[in-house]
Order: structure tokens, then C-alpha cells, then sequence
């Protein structure tokens, strides 16, 4: 490395020899070189960055690079971190000796977020996560560098990495924040402002509620200050709930959403032109998306609260919040060729829930595309003991919809099959391998394909699957 690469990288290097023993006590086993310092640490070898410290764990455990593939990672580690000496007998790099890595990691998170120095913004609810803190992400970049979570680590040690690895005097911060274990990341994270984007039937446990998801979600408030602030969508289910926390936190509440009497109100979308009129604390706003989709123009909506409830104009983000694209299996909009046939891939494959199972129906619905609208579906996990309710729903709201072709895959959809209205043309597949056989022998120029289910569906397999034919 050049000294002048050298020197960027330690421009970003908050972690010193001190600095780490006083967030996680331990002891080098090896002398450190004059004047170490590391950028963070690295659990995930694949998102690894320059002079990052890595955590090594053996193969049967979790939290860390498995030490047999130190030797493949990206970057030479400023340090190893690890809790059985045998793991870094061999290194040729300081290893640093603690009684528990992951402990020691959380320990870092905490102590990153204690030197903080701008706003930090949690971001959670049960769908739209990744999307919002994204989005969040690019506006906020108007005002000075502006992190956001990596890789979708939402849980306690993905968001004790993130932190970690975050530049301590960066003006803007935006986390993913999962329900599990919510309680120790919000008291990690302690937002200056906490987004809530909506509660839905995902995750459930047996003889578990939506209000049993609201109350767990609402904890991210618990690490909160009086007079931080809550950005609330005020049609969420259960908004009782999560506005009760708030008010028993003693936040300034900011409610955003379609109906009267919302703070930042979302007035008008036209699915056609992607065009939004908005106001944003009575400012009236008129802007042109690029994201496709209803959610996608509430998802602005409440960046723009968030924005504005820091003391921003709201204005002054519109070109960066208009040029924001979906994200992979979040939306992504690919124009593929397959096998000849021109092809619109609508890419909502990541994961799915009742609620955003409907939103991706209306976006296909609504397309102005010429073409043959296509719907592709898998199973919803985790509905809890309600689940049949969610699926009639599901098929009710297909019916009314302008969808030409619709593809459901898993045995849950066999069940349904009858509620289908006459004039639908649907096939019921076993599983992913399935629709492939089926979709070749049935493709159409200009298709538009839109591919949504659950992780566990492995839907997502067919978007990388059309996209490895394109490409050949």
C-alpha cells in the first residue's frame, strides 16, 4: 500500500491498541507494530474492508470468519480477535486473546456508539427495512458523509459490527433494527431518531399476536432520550401500540402516511407518471420517483420526515431522494433478454408478509408497461396460527387485480387454488425448478415478471436464474 492510501485509511482508523482493551478487555498474544490502528472490525468475510480487525471463530460456531478461510480473505487483517488461542497459533498478524468474541463485539459496538459524534437513525418494522434505511442513506448524504447498515445486519452482532466499523465524527448514521433481541440493539444503537415503517403478520410464533410483534418492535424506543424523535407511519397496524411506547418514552412523535392529520402526508402517486405530491410540515412538495411502487413513495415520505424533523430541508434532498433505485430483491426493475424474449424482471424476491405481498400485487397491477403482466409467488412463512386468513386475502386481492398470468409455487397454494375467479389464468407448481420448465415453454415478449415470496421459498433463485440466461 502507497502512503498516501496508507494515510486515507488511517484518516478513518478510530480503533487504537487502547481504545479496544478499554471497549473489550483482553490481551495481545503478539507485539503490535508502532502506532497500530484498525478502521473496525469484520464478522462477514465477503464485506470485509481495508485495516479492519476480523473476528475468528471455529467451524461449529457462529459470530466470526471461520479461521480455516483467514487465508481467503480480501484484505490482510489489521488484528485478529478471538477467544481460543489455538485458532490463531500460526498468525503472522496481532492476535488479540478475550473471554468471549462476540461479547467483546457488542462490548465494541457500544463503545463506538458512546463516541458517536452525529445523528443515528433506527429503522424497523416488518417490511420496507432495508429499502427506508437505504433511502434514508442517499438523502441524508446532502449534508456530509451518511452510513447505513451493511449486508442487511440487523441483529445485535450485525448492528454491533456496523457501528464498529463506522467512522466515529460521521454527521448521518441509518440502521436496520430486527425484532429479535431489539431490546440489547436499541440500547446499543440508542437512536436520535427511530422510524417504524409498520407492523405485519412475519415471524410469528405459536399462540403470538400482531400486538405481540408491535410491543417487541416497539422497544427500539428504549434507549431513546426524551425529546428524541419517532417517525411513525400512522396506518401501520397496531399504531396504539407503537404510539403508547413512544409517548411513554416521552419522544416528539412524527406521524407520516396517506390521511388527514398526518404531520408529512403523502396527497397523490400516480403509479403511471411515478410523479409524488407531498407535505412535509405543511410545505407542499411535487417530485418524480424512480422507485416504482406505492410503498416505495410513502418510503420517501418518511425520509422526508426524518429529514425535516432533524432540521434539513426537505427541498434540498429531492435530487438525491428522486434519483434513489430499488434495490436487489427489493424492487430491482431488470430489462433482460431470454432466449430471444424481451423481459421486464421485477425483482420484490427477498422475502414476503401479507402486507407486501399486497403492495407488490398493486405495483404489477398498475404497470403502464406494454406487455403481459406475470406474477410469480411463493409461500409466506411465519404467519403464526392465522395464516389461512392471509392467504384468502391474498388470492381475494388477485382477483381484482389486472395481473394476465400468475404462477404460485408451494404446497400451501393448493388449498386456495378454488377461490381463483374464473377469468385468472393460474398454475399451481410443487417447487422453483418447476416454474422453470413450465415459464420457458410459456414466455412471452415484453413480459413483465414480478417474483415475490419468502426467503425460504427460494424464489429468489428464479431471478438469478433468468438473469444467468440473459447473459449468456
Amino acid at each position: 500500500m502507497d502512503q498516501q492510501n496508507e494515510k486515507g485509511l488511517l484518516d478513518d482508523a478510530c480503533w487504537t491498541a487502547e481504545s479496544l482493551m478499554q471497549a473489550a478487555p483482553g490481551r495481545w498474544l503478539t507485539p503490535l507494530p508502532e502506532g497500530w490502528r484498525a478502521t473496525g472490525v469484520s464478522i462477514f468475510a465477503p464485506a470485509m474492508q481495508p485495516g479492519n480487525m476480523v473476528c475468528v471463530r471455529a467451524e461449529n460456531e457462529v459470530g466470526g470468519v471461520i479461521a480455516e478461510r483467514l487465508d481467503k480473505l480480501p484484505y490482510p487483517p489489521a488484528a485478529l480477535i478471538i477467544d481460543n488461542a489455538q485458532l490463531a497459533a500460526d498468525s503472522n498478524v496481532p492476535v488479540y486473546l478475550v473471554d468471549d468474541r462476540n461479547e467483546a463485539l457488542l462490548s465494541m459496538g457500544r463503545y463506538a456508539r458512546d463516541r458517536m459524534q452525529g445523528n443515528v437513525i433506527g429503522v424497523t418494522g416488518s417490511a420496507g427495512k432495508t429499502t427506508c434505511v437505504a433511502m434514508l442513506t442517499a438523502a441524508l448524504a446532502e449534508w456530509g458523509p451518511s452510513l447505513g447498515s451493511m449486508q442487511n445486519a440487523n441483529l445485535p452482532r450485525g448492528i454491533a459490527w456496523n457501528i464498529a466499523s463506522m467512522p466515529w465524527d460521521t454527521p448521518q448514521v441509518v440502521l436496520e433494527m430486527a425484532i429479535g433481541r431489539m431490546d440489547i440493539s436499541a440500547r446499543m444503537v440508542r437512536p436520535t431518531v427511530a422510524v417504524v415503517t409498520n407492523i405485519q403478520a412475519v415471524h410469528l410464533k405459536e399462540n403470538q399476536s400482531l400486538h405481540d410483534i408491535a410491543r417487541t418492535k416497539a422497544m427500539i424506543f428504549l434507549g431513546m432520550k426524551p425529546g428524541d424523535i419517532a417517525v411513525l407511519n400512522r396506518e401501520m397496524q397496531e399504531w396504539d401500540c407503537i404510539y403508547a411506547a413512544a409517548v411513554k418514552q416521552d419522544l416528539r412523535i412524527v406521524a407520516y402516511g396517506q390521511q388527514e392529520g398526518c404531520d408529512c402526508r403523502l396527497i397523490a402517486y400516480d403509479p403511471v407518471t411515478l410523479s409524488v405530491t407531498a407535505e412535509i410540515f405543511g410545505q407542499r412538495l411535487d417530485y418524480t420517483m424512480q422507485a416504482e411502487g406505492l410503498h416505495m413513495a410513502l418510503n420517501s415520505v418518511a425520509t422526508l420526515a426524518v429529514v425535516s424533523s432533524l432540521g434539513y430541508s426537505p427541498e434540498a434532498a429531492l435530487p438525491r431522494l428522486t434519483r434513489f433505485q430499488a434495490l436487489p430483491g427489493r424492487g430491482e426493475v431488470n430489462h433482460l433478454t431470454v432466449a430471444t424474449h424481451p423481459l421486464t424482471v421485477i425483482d420484490d424476491a427477498y422475502n414476503a408478509n401479507p402486507g407486501s405481498m399486497m403492495m407488490a400485487v398493486a405495483q404489477l397491477s398498475e404497470s403502464v408497461l406494454p406487455g403481459r403482466k406475470v406474477l410469480v409467488l411463493g409461500e409466506m412463512a411465519e404467519l403464526g396460527d392465522e395464516y389461512q386468513q392471509y392467504y384468502r386475502a391474498l388470492i381475494a386481492n388477485i382477483n381484482h387485480s389486472q395481473i394476465d398470468a400468475i404462477y404460485l409455487i408451494g404446497n400451501t397454494y393448493q388449498s386456495y387454488a378454488s377461490m381463483m375467479a374464473e377469468n385468472k389464468r393460474y398454475i399451481l407448481l410443487d417447487d422453483v425448478d418447476a416454474f422453470k420448465k413450465v415459464y420457458l415453454k410459456d414466455i412471452q415478449d415484453s413480459d413483465i415478471v414480478l417474483f415475490k415470496g419468502s426467503h425460504s421459498a427460494q424464489v429468489w433463485k428464479l431471478v438469478s436464474w433468468l438473469k444467468l440466461l440473459a447473459a449468456r
